[in-house]
């Protein structure tokens, strides 16, 4: 039998062939990589944060305030334009009213002496109208009677002055009465200078408790709202620097738009702007609300999530803080947690599209395990069936 001798010119040939096989499957070969298919998962996510309420509201302050008079009860509806409160400056003086108060009494001792034998009905039933506003304003100072201190004080002031005027038009002659008069008009502008309305910028809720925040939290600020701030606040820590001169008055509240910023670690729940979560809150169980993730940042591992609630917060308007309980249910696309990759400061899978992979952003909806329920930063951008990469 003959025999053939191998030359190395089929070892090289052999070799060329082996080359060419390599480079065509090389690219679905993964050199210890793994590689998952992408499922889908739906699962209810249910949790219990601390969170911190800031309300759309606009907060009254004022400077040199030595008294304040409201005029408009606690947790009232007021509209634009209305009076909550009068302001008394620095200047004020409780002997300044006793004065005004001695020369009004004066007046109508005058009054009575120098009409003792005089009949004069309409005097008579001014004189009345006078006293009766006296006495009911004085039952209310003494806490005899309900009402409003500051209106029965105009009408107290309305009856004294139409009666003046009806005396000054009989009497114009009497000095002393004029002189009466004038110190009393005197006592009036004096009280005036000290004495200020403030009225309702905007309509709201009226409320006279405040608790420092009101200043740095509020609907206008809720775009620079941080991490740290939000730390700050639910650990009781001011949040600015407050002058000692100046003094909250009150403050309008829009009740139905507000917000709830809520921390939470990034590896195991990450909102999604414009999802809709059920909220309630620890000691106020018989309110729920619909609450819309308005904005969603990062600081150090870190998520702060912004909700926006659309109905009225009702009790919860004197709430700064509290335990807030989140739940949706969610639909998403589901791998591994050990498909997760960041990759630049952002997170995200490696489609197994090309060699090595592309790169593909995600967000982590919340992480169950080791299943990780994900959705494409760019909609469309992943699907069910596709394989990532685990390297």
């Amino acid at each position: 039998m003959r025999r053939y001798k191998i030359k190395g010119r089929f070892y090289l040939f052999l070799a060329i062939l082996l080359g060419i096989a390599f480079l065509i499957v090389r690219p679905y070969l993964s050199f210890g990589e793994k590689v998952e298919a992408i499922g889908m998962a739906s699962s209810a996510y249910t949790h219990t944060m601390d969170a911190v309420l800031i309300r759309d509201e606009r907060l009254t302050t004022a400077d040199s305030v030595a008294r304040i008079e409201y005029a408009a009860p606690e947790n009232t509806l007021v509209y634009e334009g209305g009076t909550v409160a009068y302001l008394y400056s620095t200047g004020y003086s409780q002997t300044e009213l006793e004065k005004l108060e001695t020369v009004r009494e004066n007046i109508q001792a005058y009054h009575k002496l120098k009409l003792e034998n005089i009949i004069d009905t309409n005097l008579e039933r001014l004189d009345l109208i006078v006293d009766q506003r006296a006495l009911e304003f004085k039952n209310l100072v003494t806490h005899k009677s309900d009402g409003n201190l500051i209106i029965m004080n105009r009408l107290l002031e309305t009856a004294m002055v139409n009666r003046q005027e009806y005396m000054r038009s009989n009497m114009r002659n009497d000095m002393k009465l004029n002189n009466l008069y004038s110190q009393e008009n005197a006592r009036l502008s004096s009280i005036a200078s000290w004495r200020v309305e403030s009225t309702a910028k905007q309509e709201g809720v009226v409320s006279f408790y405040t608790d420092g925040y009101e200043r740095f939290l509020n609907g206008d600020t809720i775009q620079s709202l941080t991490v740290s701030q939000v730390q700050k606040v639910l650990s009781g820590q001011p949040l600015g620097e407050i002058s000692a001169r100046e003094k909250d008055v009150y403050r309008l509240v829009n009740q139905n738009q507000w917000y709830v910023a809520i921390l939470s670690d990034a590896a195991s729940w990450t909102p999604v702007i414009d999802q809709d979560y059920y909220m309630q809150f620890e000691g106020f169980e018989d309110l729920g609300f619909s609450a819309r993730v308005r904005s969603v940042s990062q600081e150090n591992g870190t998520v702060l999530a912004v909700f926006e609630i659309d109905a009225p917060m009702g009790a919860l308007i004197y709430q700064r803080t509290a335990r807030a309980g989140v739940s949706i249910t969610l639909t998403g696309l589901s791998v591994s947690t050990d498909a997760i990759y960041d990759q630049n400061g952002q997170t995200g899978v490696w489609l197994k599209d090309v060699p090595g992979g592309t790169f593909v952003p995600v967000t982590v909806l919340f992480t169950d395990g080791n299943k990780a329920m994900i959705q494409p930063v760019v909609e469309g951008a992943l699907s069910l069936g596709q394989q990532v990469l685990i390297k």
